[in-house]
């Protein structure tokens, strides 16, 4: 099974027909979320399509609707299996909104330290302070989403017992390709991120995600099959300590 682990269903234009065809095409989908207002939304809509779990997010770059949706993400942590996207976004596009994010972010991994959940990160420009606040709160088997910090940072987050998801246009970077170079296999995890990334100017679909699979059956240099049981059991390690 072909597994998207962060995926924006809901920002597409017409996500009920991104949700039939992960259906028809059997994708495994994490669908991700900006606010707890989003994911309660999707989560009522998703409700009895057993290949899309909802994530309960709270995107750093929408710090400021955070902070006054910060209640209800605590209201609905204890019920939510998956998580995403949270994090902190340290570059030009989120440094305004610094000190906001790190509050919020604090609030929310300490809402969600009781149990073992998936959860998806968002850490550009600010890779190292996501990974400690991680560390603070003794939350291990994350997923560094789309990950472009150091090489230290990198082996860092390896040592920590984390994950990282590509996609398509990662793998076009000098950052993707240290991705599936230096990161063990059993360390690695495939995203879409549609529709936010993009391949060839078009937004990415959850479908797309085949070709990071190819990519990295060429790099392990094991068959598009094994590539694909690789990575789910990866999905599959994270997934079943929720069950417990």
């Amino acid at each position: 099974m072909l597994i998207d682990a962060h995926c924006h269903i809901d920002q597409f234009p017409t996500p009920e027909e991104v949700v039939r065809d992960c259906e028809k095409n059997t994708l495994r989908v994490v669908a991700v979320t900006n606010l707890p207002s989003h994911f309660a939304v999707a989560a009522d809509r998703l409700r009895g399509h057993h290949l899309i779990s909802a994530a309960l997010g709270m995107h750093p770059l929408a710090a400021s609707d955070g902070v006054r949706e910060l209640a209800a993400f605590k209201r609905m942590a204890p019920n939510a299996d998956y998580i995403g996207e949270i994090g902190l976004d340290f570059s030009r596009q989120g440094i305004a909104t610094k000190s906001i994010q790190m509050r919020v972010f604090e609030e929310i991994l300490r809402s969600i330290t009781d149990r073992p959940r998936f959860i998806t990160l968002h850490s550009r420009g600010a890779e190292s302070a996501v990974l400690e606040a991680l560390g603070r709160h003794n939350i291990r088997g994350a997923v560094f989403h789309w990950f472009t910090g150091s090489d230290k940072t990198f082996n860092d987050v390896l040592e920590n017992g984390h994950y990282f998801s590509v996609n398509v246009a990662s793998l076009a970077t000098a950052n993707g390709k240290r991705t599936i170079l230096g990161a063990p296999k059993e360390a690695i995890l495939v995203e879409s991120d549609g529709p936010f990334a993009k391949i060839k100017s078009k937004p990415a679909q959850p479908g797309d995600v085949a070709a990071v699979y190819s990519a990295l059956a060429t790099q392990w240099g094991v068959s598009f099959e094994a590539a694909v049981g690789l990575v789910e059991n990866n999905f599959r390690r994270i997934a079943s300590l929720i069950a417990r």
